[in-house]
């Protein structure tokens, strides 16, 4: 299973194919900042340090609200609504 690792708490969780960043976190022991849990408030957006191409690609909402906050979405990424499809990921979770 694909192992997500949020900084700076330094805390990893296994988990299943399919599992959003939000979740993996919250399944890692850390408590995860978020708003609207539907993509469009941005308050979960997190870099992602590692991994990226272990996340399922951004759909253009995604991109429209990583836009709206000026943030590059070869970096970051919403937790709210991007899964894992696999490989191990590292974000940093505040911005």
């Amino acid at each position: 299973m694909p192992k997500v690792t949020v900084l700076p708490a330094n805390k990893s969780a296994e988990v299943p194919v399919g599992e959003t960043l939000l979740d993996a976190g919250e399944k890692a022991g850390v408590e995860m900042e978020a708003g609207c849990f539907n993509c469009s408030c941005g308050t979960c957006v997190v870099e992602v340090v590692s991994g990226m191409e272990n996340l399922e690609p951004p759909s253009d909402e995604e991109l429209d609200v990583l836009d709206a906050w000026n943030k590059d979405p070869e970096k970051y990424r919403l937790t709210c609504v991007v899964k894992v499809k696999g490989g191990d990921v590292t974000i940093r979770a505040g911005h």
